[in-house]
């Protein structure tokens, strides 16, 4: 635990954490949620641009091309109308720019992480970002919502059962798997399969829910796989 560990470590948790989860919620009640996800998808585009500026990770032709495409394909599975979008109505500025602020935080983490990953091990990494987020927005948390305490009193055996099970799937076997993927790749060619969640979620929700798959999800997702498959089988990683 050098000076160097401890400062990557608190920079980690505290500028790519807590907004990201702070200012996204802030960010989806000051505007809609349309919006904020098509803002979402700007994710990888930051963590791109923040690899080449901090890592000094090679942006070819080849990888901005798959991040461009693996996004066509997730525009056209949603079946957004972009006709229909306020993005730029000022009734939802402030909103959106916390959105935006959050996807450049949750963008920041990964990258940190990236450097924390030659020192630290997966679950480390992990376990020590989580903790001092965790410490450092307890303040933040007593002055958005003073009652806190009152209500996780209230939580019904439910809730705490959906709690638990995000921490242990999302939050934690999740979180480990997605740094050993920036172990193995750039930060740039992992961040592409961000892409796949929405295609992954419709397939889930086929299977679990029985909702039905058009034409159109299919050809959108076979466009998004499509680009996460190119960067990562063309283009030669750095690690």
């Amino acid at each position: 635990m050098s000076p160097r560990n401890i400062g990557g470590l608190l920079v980690a948790g505290v500028f790519g954490l807590i907004p990201a989860s702070a200012f996204v919620a802030w960010g989806v009640d000051r505007s809609t949620a349309s919006n904020a996800a098509i803002i979402y998808l700007t994710v990888p585009i930051i963590t791109a641009l923040l690899a080449s500026v901090m890592l000094k990770e090679r942006m070819t032709a080849v990888r901005w091309g798959s991040l461009f495409i693996a996004l066509a394909g997730v525009l056209i599975l949603s079946g957004v109308d972009l006709r229909h979008l306020q993005i730029a109505n000022s009734k939802f500025l402030l909103g959106n720019i916390l959105v935006l602020l959050a996807c450049s935080s949750s963008s920041f983490y990964n990258v940190s992480c990236k450097g924390l990953l030659s020192r630290f091990r997966p679950v480390e990494v992990l376990v020590y970002t989580y903790a001092i987020a965790f410490v450092v927005s307890l303040p933040v948390m007593q002055w958005a919502e003073p009652q806190w305490l009152v209500g996780i009193r209230s939580y019904r055996a439910s809730t705490w059962a959906a709690l638990i099970m995000l921490s242990v799937v999302v939050w934690g076997l999740a979180m480990v798997l997605w740094f050993f993927l920036l172990n193995r790749l750039d930060v740039s060619q992992a961040s592409v399969s961000v892409y796949l969640l929405p295609f992954l979620g419709v397939v889930i929700s086929a299977i679990t829910l029985g909702e039905h798959i058009t034409t159109t999800m299919i050809i959108g997702g076979a466009v998004t796989l499509g680009g996460t498959i190119l960067i990562t089988s063309l283009e030669p990683t750095s690690v």
